[in-house]
């Protein structure tokens, strides 16, 4: 009866690590996503890339 307990409990483990792996991923796709949407409205000069003739 004892190793029943045993097991459950590394079953447990195993789905309280794998949840906590889920959200530390989403939550750094999330911080990714939000920092790609600030930035993507800064204009871009696209003359700029050009080399000017002399």
């Amino acid at each position: 009866m004892e190793s029943s307990k045993l097991d459950e409990t590394k079953l447990l483990l195993l789905i309280g690590l794998l949840i906590s792996i889920l959200i530390a991923v989403t939550v750094l796709f999330g911080l990714a996503w939000l920092n790609d949407l600030r930035h993507s409205a800064d204009p871009i000069d696209v003359q700029s890339c050009y080399k000017k003739a002399p």
